[in-house]
């Protein structure tokens, strides 16, 4: 790192650009929700690409200010645990230190300014959509998600998903960069300015239409009723409460909105993993989770309710010799979705109900067993005892649940926790298979954010948001600790209850019978940035022996 910006003046002035970055982008997310800064908070750190004395810098700098700001928005995940946070978001960072690489590379800040801001978004676009697949993905923290507040500009999502909604963000601050390096010769800037104030109102223009068009493409839906529990949690997964206790809270809430909804309500839900196994074989192994089940069913037949609650499915019970004893444990383990209908009947054959297919690394799953054996011996190693114990099977069922009464049959689908961060998986849910509509009318959503505290929450909830623009439907959400409440097919919110409280909220949902581009097609749009920003990695890749100095010259004057 000798040539890396030496001297305490080429020190302050990148370091400086980098901190402004990651201030301006933090205060653009939730919960600051100060959207517009999202407008100006890349361009600190694009001028700081345009300034670096070398690809080296540009490097080191980018990934010290990637890795700076995922930490300032991510500290949360250090509850579970410190090197493992401070390892994923240093991972994190490196996306924008190869964004930085090709954006340099390609020259999109020193040579034509129109197809510089547009190649700026394309690359930056990409690379955000790769962060959400590669190793499983982590797809937060998108920039599109900043435009919440202003829902006109988000409803390009049904078509290009929240990446459509970044493109243009990262198209402004790309302007707005160039502006700044281009000071001395603005005019220069007009048809750049141009594009993008046209690219400004196409977006509004077509959001405010598709929001006018709503009224006419709904249908009264179900009434649903959502519990919301606020047990913490620890790294082992415990609850600081039996399922008992449990057990007794949620259908306590339960009675008491049905009490003040006499005969309106259809569904009632309760979040991810509340209740202990409910399947056939976990119950004949022990007869308490039977005692849960019983009561469950009679909770709804009795009271003439549907009920949808997460739980866990465990199956292929076996024994196994331990140094304090032989214990019966299950070698199949899911985290699960069920549906008791209003008969007090639950059906947990494949297909009836919902195993999370998208589970977390180090959470549900250790990886590395076959492929990286060391990283996976480590992991046992390091966490707590029988840590392999709590090792979740993935489902492969995109489950459709069937709420039927009175001749009505609402569809619906049940991503579980960060499922619906994963637009891929939500899209794939509603995809039609047989040349049709839409396979579900809407969607519900159980989590259990217990583990983390402070803007998680706020942070989640304003990703779940683009699922429901995406695919058109309204989406409930069921949290442990929050926010649990209801968001529309525009992206609005409402009957929410805040994070870290008890509560229940009740609502109908209505049907949005349209089927957006991005249910049926996907991350088309998404595809050509990255097919664009490949293009120009190639291009940089060709030209990475040519001196800078020369490179700058060559592409001013063309």
């Amino acid at each position: 790192m000798a040539d890396i910006d030496k001297g305490r003046s080429g020190f302050l002035r990148p370091a400086g650009l980098a901190a402004s970055c990651v201030a301006l982008l933090t205060l653009a997310f939730a919960p600051v929700g100060q959207f517009y800064l999202a407008w100006v908070g890349l361009a600190p750190w694009l001028i700081l690409l345009a300034e670096a004395r070398s690809k080296k810098s540009v490097f080191f700098w980018s990934w010290i200010a990637g890795t700076a700001f995922f930490v300032a928005n991510m500290w949360w995940m250090s509850c579970i645990s410190w090197p493992g946070m401070m390892a994923l978001m240093i991972f994190c960072g490196l996306y924008w230190g190869l964004a930085a690489l090709v954006i340099r590379g390609a020259g999109l800040l020193h040579g034509g300014i129109l197809g510089g801001v547009l190649g700026i978004a394309v690359v930056w676009t990409a690379f955000e959509w790769l962060r959400g697949i590669i190793f499983t993905g982590l797809p937060w923290l998108y920039l599109g998600y900043t435009q919440t507040p202003i829902l006109a500009m988000c409803q390009v999502a049904d078509i290009a998903g929240a990446y459509g909604v970044t493109f243009w963000v990262v198209a402004v601050n790309g302007l707005v960069a160039t502006a700044w390096l281009n000071r001395d010769r603005l005019r220069g800037l007009v048809p750049a300015a141009g594009v993008v104030g046209m690219l400004t109102i196409m977006l509004m223009g077509y959001g405010l239409y598709r929001m006018w068009q709503t009224a006419r493409c709904l249908s009264a839906g179900p009434t649903l009723a959502l519990v919301q529990s606020n047990y913490p949690q620890t790294n082992t997964g415990e609850k600081p409460v039996k399922v008992a206790e449990r057990l007794e809270f949620h259908a306590g809430k339960t009675l008491a909105a049905l009490n003040d909804e006499p005969g309106k309500i259809d569904m009632v839900v309760w979040s991810e993993t509340m209740m202990c196994p409910l399947n056939v074989t976990a119950r004949l192994e022990d007869p308490r989770f039977q005692e849960i089940y019983e009561a469950l069913s009679g909770l709804t037949r009795n009271n003439h309710v549907a009920l949808l609650t997460g739980g866990e499915y465990y199956a292929d019970w076996q024994d196994e010799t331990r140094d304090d004893g032989i214990y019966r444990v299950p070698k199949e383990q899911r985290n699960t979705v069920y549906l008791f209908d209003r008969d007090g009947r639950m059906d947990d054959s494949p297909g009836h109900r919902y195993d999370k297919i998208h589970l977390v690394p180090w959470g549900e799953f250790i990886p590395g067993k076959e492929s990286m054996p060391f990283l996976y011996k480590l992991s046992v190693a390091l966490g707590p005892n029988y840590y392999t114990d709590y090792i979740m099977q993935p489902g492969d069922v995109l489950t459709v649940f069937h709420l039927k009464d009175q001749g009505r049959d609402f569809r619906f689908v049940t991503p579980i926790c960060f499922e619906d961060i994963d637009a891929r998986i939500c899209s794939a849910m509603f995809r039609p298979t047989d040349g049709g509509g839409k396979r579900a009318d809407f969607l519900v959503n159980l989590t259990n954010d217990g583990w983390f505290k402070a803007n998680e929450n706020a942070q989640h909830f304003q990703a779940a948001t683009f699922r429901s623009i995406e695919n058109r439907a309204w989406m409930a959400r069921c949290v442990n600790t929050g926010i649990s409440g209801f968001i529309d097919s525009e992206g609005h919110s409402g009957d929410l209850l805040p994070a870290r409280v008890e509560g229940s909220s009740v609502r109908r949902i209505m049907i949005d019978g349209r089927l957006s581009f991005y249910t049926r097609f996907g991350d088309v749009f998404a595809w050509g940035c990255v097919g664009g920003s490949g293009v120009m990695a190639a291009w940089a890749w060709k030209n990475r022996r040519k001196p800078e100095t020369a490179k700058k010259e060559e592409e001013k004057s063309s």
